[in-house]
């Protein structure tokens, strides 16, 4: 019951779990965005209709007048963790993503959890999902109840939905490497975030595949986005010691950068000297360490006003595009990864 006394909203998930099927089956089934078999459709509409299930809680906001709100989904679950300041990367997305949206006249709000009964009938004519993660849930719900979505980032398991703005990571990715490899790396560690993203997994991918070109034996670890300051010298200095270091490390999270040289400053070591040291995201972090870190920008006010244009175009009842539209990330060097001058 919700506090109302009224019956909480059916989820999407207790569907699939009733239909015996995934969420993402139950969203297709429900949606016709993908090929289910009549069986298994069936099965799952039975499901939906003995719980009550309703795919578009905002039905009625839709046929008499909309909301004239549009919902915000922030999924890296380590997007606000720590202090403010370590929430830069989001805090521009989000900023961004607000100002667009007053600049248009529409409001926005911040749905914190899908499933909560408190914001699950929230009404919004559309919502946008910033960094889903691969098989996203929320992703799921949201298209299994019609809502019009717009992704920044693509769900990684489903790349070619076509109401997003992705980010064009590998042309960044290998010129990054290319530029570590002309200042004499051979041994490049990368060490990804945990949270399963495009951001982590284009990269990585890239980096697999920059390797073999190369001839390079691979070296990658994981340093979870969640990690405290104290905790990221501890789980580092290990990796910098012995005579099978790296020459240059590439890791995701700019704040851990500046750590990263602390460490390997107490350890003898000199960024660029002996150690070049780039990140996957730009900060103040990564800007006023010293030297000054090598970084890629995700351009966030660029994405922002691609996914407002996108949702706002959407709700116009624009045609759907042939496919997610392309931004290309920021390459700042600087001079962490610089030698000789």
């Amino acid at each position: 019951m919700d506090a109302e006394g009224g019956k909480r909203p059916v989820t999407i998930r207790e569907v699939a779990e009733r239909a015996g099927v995934s969420i993402s089956t139950v969203s297709h089934a429900l949606s016709g965005r993908r090929p289910i078999s009549a069986a298994t459709k069936a099965r799952v509409r039975e499901a939906a209709a003995e719980l009550g299930y309703d795919p578009n809680p905002n039905a009625r906001s839709l046929r008499t007048g909309r909301s004239g709100l549009v919902g915000l989904i922030l999924r890296p679950r380590y997007a606000v963790a720590g202090t403010p300041d370590r929430a830069e990367t989001f805090n521009r997305l989000v900023g961004s993503i607000a100002t667009e949206m007053l600049r248009h006249k529409t409001g926005l709000i911040h749905v914190p959890d899908l499933h909560d009964p408190a914001v699950a009938s929230v009404p919004m004519d559309g919502c946008i999902v910033a960094h889903p993660y691969g098989g996203d849930t929320a992703l799921a719900e949201l298209l299994g109840r019609g809502l019009p979505v717009v992704t920044v980032e693509e769900d990684p398991e489903q790349p070619d939905l076509p109401w997003a703005v992705r980010l064009d990571y590998p042309p960044v990715v290998e010129a990054l490497l290319d530029h570590l490899y002309e200042q004499g790396a051979r041994d490049v560690l990368l060490l990804s975030g945990t949270e399963d993203n495009a951001w982590n997994r284009r990269p990585r991918e890239t980096y697999l595949a920059w390797c073999k070109r190369r001839t390079l034996p691979p070296r990658t670890a994981l340093l979870s986005e969640g990690l405290t300051p104290g905790d990221v010298p501890e789980l580092v200095q290990p990796l910098l010691s012995g005579p099978d270091r790296p020459d240059a490390i590439v890791v995701a999270t700019s704040d851990f950068a500046p750590l990263i040289a602390d460490a390997a400053a107490a350890q003898g070591l000199r960024v660029p000297d002996d150690l070049l040291l780039a990140a996957l995201t730009d900060s103040e972090h990564a800007r006023t360490s010293t030297p000054p870190i090598t970084a890629m920008d995700l351009t966030h006010e660029a994405l922002a006003e691609r996914a407002v244009d996108l949702m706002l175009a959407r709700l116009s009842g624009a045609e759907t595009p042939d496919g997610p539209a392309f931004l290309t990330p920021e390459l700042r060097l600087r001079e962490s990864t610089r030698r000789g001058g």
